[in-house]
């Protein structure tokens, strides 16, 4: 006999083996108390100290994090699953006092849900690149061009804006820069799972660059990894390099599936959906809007921060709306269609509907959490505004629409400064002790299905789970399929067969949230 709650005996004395191995010291326990806010479900709060710099442990450092733990619901227990929601730079806390009782569902009752604010979120190192000159921060947003192809100039000014930002972020944060990397933060995982008292054993669910994380920690002890689910999957080779092609192509594909959605559903329940309206006519006019307001931009009014209407505008409140579309589908084609009949009055509403709750959807880090943790994992670096400009056309040739999102992000990391300390310099190809159960959706267009089918290859035996959901990870476009396969992965560990498909449960215009 033995405890489910504490594990088999031969594996605490593997898991010592291996905790003894690291070579840093091991917080032995979680002191648990009750939470000073009601989260809607049983839950307990901890403060946890880890290792400020795993690579200097003699330097005594130590690094809080604040711990929440959603409570399990059924019997009997089956131990703890840490979480990490995305971003990079989301604080997982939040994330989990507003979805915890959907995420014990999802995850199937007999577990406890644990997050934890990583390096670079919430209170834990936050990084911000201009703590004493808000003003500054303000004319370095202004100054940077809407989109690095707005102009033949665009893209150098893009470029030389940077060096200003990265040099003051070094400026600001180099004794801390290069400790929020995700290398640093899978440690600072497995110290959590030391401390749980449980099988020494990581369940795990990531999405998005939760997923980066979770292919970091199998990657570094393949042997701890008793569940994992990576939902929404980065390719790591990519996300390393700092520029990420595999999402570019699918930004058309999302978008046609979207406008296929909505004429499908007509006018009612879809603003764009006019008389004769097809898939093709709102596809051109959707691309003809984007390159005219490129050079000229639409004004609807006389405030300068809500009636100027340029090209990345339309094209970031497209890409974030998409994320989320069993939400917000609606409202962007109310916001597109008020665009397109200059209506102030429309546009307003759809504007307040979709600016406010997508920055609450998807999540916030510090001012400059995102660029920091991303960063300082990225290995590429160059001085050479040519190879810039060779990239950058490269991602234009992959959509005409969303081919620039992410250009002025990946010119970034090419500038930073700082490199994160403990990152994994392997090759993601790993045969951890149990296999990985990975999901993908191809209308995802910020971690497609292609993504998830690159990582299948490097982890012996994982799964992908195609899930055809029109947003980013089954939580955003959900469907008892996709809950229920990974309820069955981390209750039973049964994988889904290789090839199922599932679908979303309802149409992004259907009303159903």
């Amino acid at each position: 006999m033995y405890s489910k709650r504490f594990g088999l005996f031969n594996l605490g004395i593997v898991a010592s083996v291996l905790r003894a191995s690291f070579g840093y010291p091991q917080n032995r326990s979680i002191s648990w108390t009750d939470c000073p806010e009601d989260i809607g479900v049983p839950a307990a709060c901890a403060n946890f100290t880890v290792p400020l710099d795993y690579t200097d442990i003699d330097s005594g450092k130590t690094l809080n994090l604040s711990l929440l733990k959603a409570k399990a619901t059924k019997e009997p227990f089956k131990g703890s699953i840490l979480i990490n929601p995305g971003g990079p730079g989301i604080a997982a806390v939040p994330f989990l006092e507003s979805l915890a009782a959907v995420l014990l569902v999802m995850t199937g009752g007999h577990f406890d849900v644990i997050a934890f604010d990583p390096r670079g979120t919430g209170n834990t190192l936050p990084i911000d690149c201009y703590p004493t000159s808000p003003i500054e921060r303000l004319y370095q947003q202004l100054a940077s061009p809407p989109t690095t192809n707005a102009s033949d100039v665009a893209l150098g000014t893009t470029w030389s804006i940077q060096k200003t930002y990265t040099q003051s972020c070094y400026e600001t944060n180099k004794d801390v820069g290069k400790l929020v990397g995700s290398g640093f933060v899978a440690r600072d995982v497995m110290q959590i799972v030391d401390a749980l008292g449980e099988d020494g054993m990581l369940r795990y669910w990531g999405q998005s660059y939760g997923t980066f994380l979770g292919e970091t920690v199998a990657a570094l002890f393949p042997d701890r990894i008793d569940k994992m689910v990576i939902d929404g999957v980065i390719n790591p080779h990519e996300y390393v390099d700092a520029w990420e092609y595999d999402p570019i192509p699918v930004g058309d594909l999302v978008l046609d599936q979207f406008l296929n959605s909505c004429v499908i559903a007509g006018k009612d329940a879809c603003a764009l959906a006019g008389e004769g309206a097809t898939v093709q006519s709102l596809t051109a006019k959707i691309h003809d809007l984007i390159e005219t307001t490129k050079f000229e931009p639409i004004v609807l009014g006389s405030n300068i921060t809500t009636d100027v209407i340029r090209s990345s505008d339309i094209t970031a409140t497209m890409g974030s709306a998409l994320r989320v579309a069993i939400a917000y589908a609606p409202s962007l084609a109310g916001y597109l269609n008020a665009i397109f009949e200059r209506n102030a009055t429309a546009y307003y509403e759809n504007r307040a509907v979709l600016v406010p709750e997508l920055e609450a959807a998807l999540g916030g880090t510090g001012p400059d959490g995102l660029q920091a943790i991303r960063c300082s994992d990225a290995i590429f670096r160059t001085d050479d505004l040519g190879t810039i400009k060779l990239r950058a056309e490269s991602l234009l040739n992959l959509s005409s629409v969303f081919g620039d999102t992410y250009t002025s992000s990946y010119i970034t990391c090419s500038l930073w400064k700082m490199h994160a300390k403990g990152r994994y310099k392997g090759d993601y190809k790993v045969k951890t002790k149990n296999p990985v159960l990975l999901i993908g959706s191809p209308f995802d267009l910020r971690t497609p299905l292609v993504s998830a089918h690159n990582v299948s290859t490097g982890f012996e035996r994982s799964v992908v789970l195609q899930h055809n959901g029109l947003g980013h990870c089954v939580l955003y476009s959900p469907g008892q399929c996709a809950i229920k396969a990974v309820q069955d992965y981390f209750t039973n560990g049964t994988l889904p067969e290789p090839g199922t498909i599932c679908e979303q449960d309802f149409d992004v215009f259907s009303g159903k949230v």
